[in-house]
């Protein structure tokens, strides 16, 4: 699992719920045995393998919101596949399969970057309302608005995030923030974050930090970015975020901090990702290009969409610009965030292609986006 821009599942989960790469899934007796696997998703495991499937709803809710939040947390793709398997007694097709089932099963195929068919399974859960529960409601409409985001459809994500205040005044302001801080309005968003950082706990506080870490990113305030996301991985530990840290670490050329951030994460393929560059920076040989060039290829050949940024960054960084702006390309066909537009423009830089930097151009002349990374890209220094 490569994790995108950083998103609202944990918030989504313990605040919404709790008012009221992809991979096939794996033998479980073969997952029992790895120990990549963080604690909580081996005791789903085992319940699982020792016909302790849920056999209730509600049950059946509860483990999948473990399985994605050690998903989350540890970036293993494989607990999306457990996730589905516990989903499997209750279809989506079922008209008796309850809203909640399906905007968990709407969170897994978010996670999968099949955006399709995560908005088209909210759509209908919110269809229901005024008589779905507020918590599924709120649920629903944070993780539309989510998708909505990654797509780049902001008007969109801002009608869900208005929705929301009605439900959650706190998580409404943070969806609107991040909405404005991808839409020209970092001023007005950096202050919202911040007190609704002051203001939370948990999850909530590390998703409003995370994301006014990445404000503080994108309006050139390195500093501030780095102070923001200690403070939302000492609040939830979260692999997005130490991915998003890590790389702010490698481009102040702090390789050795970058190291030790990693140092005992999960070996997911955006974590091998940035100790290759690491290394890369401080000189060292590893086998990490390797292993990296063969998991690509694996997921090129499956047809999977979560590893084309990564891979992107992997050609551009290795100096085959020609299949970086291919990656990049493809990875911009399925989510535009700042982070995809940024690998798009240095690829188009590097491949000295006008018409993908014209597009690039046109986004930002078109939703107002600010990113001072983005703009010293397009002046001609990478960043």
């Amino acid at each position: 699992m490569r994790p995108h821009r950083i998103t609202p599942i944990g918030a989504a989960l313990a605040i919404l719920a709790g008012a009221a790469a992809a991979q096939p899934a794996p033998a479980r007796d073969t997952v029992v045995e790895t120990r990549l696997l963080a604690p909580p998703v081996k005791a789903s495991i085992r319940r699982l393998a020792g016909n302790a499937a849920p056999t209730t709803a509600a049950a059946a809710a509860a483990e999948v919101r473990r399985l994605i939040e050690a998903g989350r947390a540890g970036g293993d793709p494989r607990t999306l596949g457990l996730a589905e398997s516990v989903l499997a007694r209750w279809p989506a097709g079922d008209a008796a399969t309850p809203a909640e089932l399906l905007v968990l099963r709407a969170t897994l195929e978010q996670s999968r970057h099949r955006f399709d068919a995560a908005a088209a399974l909210l759509d209908r859960v919110i269809a229901r309302a005024p008589r779905l529960p507020a918590a599924t409601l709120g649920q629903a409409l944070l993780t539309r608005a989510t998708v909505a985001q990654v797509r780049g459809r902001y008007a969109e994500a801002a009608a869900d995030c208005e929705r929301l205040r009605a439900l959650n005044a706190e998580v409404a302001a943070i969806c609107s923030a991040i909405n404005d801080t991808l839409t020209g309005r970092l001023d007005a968003a950096i202050p919202v974050l911040a007190r609704a950082a002051a203001g939370t706990q948990g999850s909530v506080r590390g998703w409003a930090l995370a994301a006014l870490a990445q404000a503080h990113e994108q309006r050139g305030e390195p500093q501030a970015a780095r102070r923001a996301y200690g403070a939302a991985l000492a609040a939830s530990d979260d692999l997005a975020a130490r991915l998003a840290l890590a790389d702010l670490l490698l481009e102040q050329r702090e390789a050795a901090a970058a190291e030790r951030l990693l140092a005992d994460a999960p070996e997911a393929d955006g974590v091998l990702l940035r100790r290759w560059q690491a290394a890369r920076l401080r000189g060292v040989r590893t086998d990490l290009e390797a292993r990296l060039q063969a998991r690509f290829d694996q997921a090129a050949a499956r047809g999977e969409p979560l590893h084309a940024r990564d891979a992107a960054v992997f050609a551009l960084e290795r100096g085959d610009p020609t299949a970086a702006l291919r990656q990049a390309r493809d990875n911009w066909a399925v989510q535009r965030e700042p982070a995809d537009l940024r690998v798009l423009a240095r690829a188009a830089r590097a491949a000295r292609d006008a018409q993908a930097l014209a597009d690039v151009r046109a986004w930002l002349r078109a939703t107002g986006l600010q990113d001072a990374r983005l703009q010293s890209v397009l002046a001609g220094s990478d960043a």
